[in-house]
């Protein structure tokens, strides 16, 4: 053997005596971190420090994307922070899992079932049941989730009026109706009917008279998309159709949009003057984990069939000062604000408004012989200004009943009076609604 062929053998041999070593003792090393940063981040949320704990297997888990372990563990912490929606959302990821541990199954169907999908959690646990037979845990969550499923109410009756005279005055009374039925954990079909009318004279021909049919779908990244298809029974042609994308990624925060071709919220004045609109929203609001905080926000907009074009903008931040178990009272800072386009129309049409509100609520539980029974208080104080005109005040007092008769029947009824202004004029306005729901 030659010198030359004797040193290109012995290189690669080398090469692997120097390499390998190091390899391997990054492996060991790696592994070692893996396992002892793993323990830690467990150990945090066994304390009751879940942030803490899910910071640290979230910092892990960048490292190690591809560890069922640590995205195991990530989803039994924040099933116990509470947060169920994030691990449904979390869990789509393990769904096709050959082997998952009980105390995995048993977290993941409890929230499933907490969101409504019920059968998804039955079908978890039985699956869970036959990898282990043995396991009395599973055996009693699937029986409670059983029991759940037989107490579940399929059908839905809800009944609503409302009295709003906030048209400058105008009076107008809505009267709604919707029957629903779930037909699986993720849909429900419904259909509804919705009726406006008028004692004036003069707006006798802004009154509706709608029917609608719609379907509510919950995706598995926990999307919900509603369709629904009206029309109204005494004015021909006036079809419409309703699209909303609800996006619920975690139990704190909601995001959403919607589109109707045929809005029913519009001004008395212009649904008398035969005056339609497509309206467009877009919405999100969040509440921390304790709902000492919230916030919300929307903005919309109108395309009016007489070229008016109204877009409005909404949010409101609140704060819960006082949260015992027969009161709690809380504090809403309200900001309003909307432009138009098209001037000298039939109904009110500021240019450009805005306002700004604080708003105290108080909820006031009382002990009764019904299954639940609130009194809301909420006493508003702002201003409001309009382009042209100088700033006024404006408030409004309002009261509210709450009551759970049983788990199937409630009532809800409310009242208000309060001061609004219109192109600087003041009005006193009152306003009503009811609500009743049925399960069944």
């Amino acid at each position: 053997m030659g010198l030359e062929t004797f040193c290109k053998r012995l290189l690669p041999c080398l090469f692997f005596l120097i390499v390998s070593p190091c390899r391997a003792e990054t492996v060991l090393t790696d592994a070692q971190e893996l396992d002892t940063e793993h323990q830690r981040g467990v150990k945090l949320a066994r304390e009751g420090r879940y942030d803490d704990g899910l910071a640290v297997l979230a910092a892990l888990q960048k490292k190690y994307p591809d560890s069922y372990p640590l995205e195991r563990d990530i989803i039994v912490i924040t099933a116990w922070k509470g947060d169920c929606r994030s691990v449904v959302r979390r869990y789509e990821r393990l769904r096709n899992h050959p082997d998952p541990e009980p105390y995995f199954i048993l977290p993941v169907s409890e929230c499933l079932g907490k969101i409504g999908r019920i059968d998804e959690a039955i079908s978890l646990l039985n699956e869970g049941q036959k990898r282990w037979p043995d396991d009395s845990s599973l055996a009693t969550a699937y029986a409670v989730m059983q029991a759940k499923r037989a107490a579940l109410f399929m059908n839905e009756l809800r009944l609503e009026i409302i009295s709003d005279t906030s048209d400058q005055g105008k009076r107008e009374w809505f009267y709604g109706s919707v029957l629903a039925r779930r037909i699986s954990d993720r849909a429900r079909v419904y259909a509804r009917t919705a009726n406006t009318r008028s004692r004036y004279d003069q707006y006798q021909s802004g009154k509706l008279d709608r029917v609608g049919v719609g379907i509510d779908y919950e995706l598995r990244n926990n999307v919900v998309l509603t369709q629904e298809f009206s029309y109204d029974i005494r004015r021909p042609g006036q079809n419409g159709s309703f699209t909303s994308v609800v996006y619920l990624p975690t139990d704190q925060w909601r995001f959403g949009a919607s589109y109707t071709s045929f809005a029913e919220d519009l001004p008395l004045r212009a649904k008398a003057e035969l005056i339609d609109a497509k309206r467009s929203i877009i919405f999100t609001d969040y509440h921390t984990p304790d709902y000492r905080w919230s916030w919300a926000a929307s903005g919309s907009r109108y395309d009016f069939s007489d070229t008016n074009r109204r877009s409005t903008l909404f949010t409101s931040l609140g704060y819960a000062y006082e949260m015992k178990p027969k009161r709690e009272q809380r504090v809403f800072l309200e900001y309003y604000e909307s432009d138009n386009t098209l001037a000298n129309t039939a109904y009110y049409n500021p240019s450009h408004d805005k306002s700004v509100s604080l708003v105290h609520k108080t909820d006031f539980v009382f002990d009764s012989r019904f299954r639940r029974h609130v009194d809301h208080l909420y006493l508003s104080l702002g201003q409001y200004d309009e382009k042209g005109f100088p700033t006024h005040g404006i408030w409004t007092v309002r009261y509210e009943q709450s009551y759970d008769f049983t788990d199937r029947t409630a009532l809800l009824f409310g009242v208000d009076y309060g001061r609004r202004v219109y192109d600087g004029a003041s009005e006193y306005v009152s306003n009503m609604n009811a609500m009743f729901r049925w399960l069944f």
